[in-house]
């Protein structure tokens, strides 16, 4: 029994390590974001690409296999991604603003960026429960998730910047971003989440994200020259596809 527990006290740690490191991985990406207000079209085109290769590359492929493991049917994690798709049409629908000339701030990137946010606590929670399993898996996982939180942090403030939100909302939401994943890990090492829950969920993240790029991020890089934007787009989703072959 002591050697259980303190290797479940181990795995605990390592969990709440890497989460960390994923911390300060988000803030360099939202940082560099930040950095460079005026270069927001560009960021707008390299953080669609980056969410559509997520989406495509990582979510739902991760959710399906999830489902295959414990015998759902793909339907189930295909059918929550389009759910959250016109969830989050929806919500836009509702909440955007009539004239696209005001300055305003518009309210669907708060609710966007929170989108990235709660991905971000799946995130902790794929590491937590890799820990949980295998400390090799932990590390795999742990590994993937460190390499993609950049672009998230990235695609956080270029998602409120696109919606002319204030820095300091964008800074706010950049911190809830970075801790999510810590947040999750904890969560992960010592509450039971059931198996049913994750391809469910990750499925309706990929929708969200797959709108999040199609409605938002790629029609502001519209503004760039057509070689800059599709270049910077795929080379987005390329550099996802590539960091997903990783883990």
């Amino acid at each position: 029994m002591p050697g259980v527990q303190v290797g479940v006290a181990l795995s605990t740690w390592l969990a709440i390590g890497f989460a960390g490191i994923a911390f300060f991985s988000t803030v360099a990406g939202g940082f560099a974001a930040l950095r460079w207000p005026g270069r927001v079209q560009a960021l707008a085109a390299l953080a669609g690409g980056i969410v559509l290769g997520a989406a495509f590359f990582d979510l739902l492929p991760e959710a399906i296999a999830r489902a295959a493991e414990i015998n759902l049917s793909a339907q189930i994690p295909v059918g929550a991604c389009l759910v959250g798709f016109l969830a989050f049409y929806t919500l836009e629908r509702f909440l955007h603003h009539h004239h696209e000339e005001s300055e305003a701030p518009d309210r669907a990137g708060l609710i966007g960026a929170s989108g990235f946010v709660v991905h971000s606590v799946f995130d902790g929670l794929a590491i937590g429960l890799g820990f949980r399993v295998d400390s090799a898996l932990g590390l795999l996982v742990a590994a993937a998730v460190i390499g993609h939180d950049f672009s998230d942090g990235l695609n956080t403030v270029s998602y409120m910047i696109t919606h002319r939100q204030t820095a300091g909302r964008s800074r706010a939401l950049l911190v809830a971003d970075a801790l999510a994943p810590i947040l999750g890990a904890l969560f992960a090492s010592f509450v039971p989440v059931p198996d049913q829950v994750f391809p469910i969920a990750i499925g309706f993240f990929s929708g969200l994200f797959i709108y999040a790029a199609s409605s938002t991020l790629l029609p502001r890089a519209k503004e760039l020259a057509p070689a800059t934007g599709l270049l910077l787009t795929i080379g987005g989703a390329a550099a996802m596809f590539f960091i997903t072959r990783l883990a």
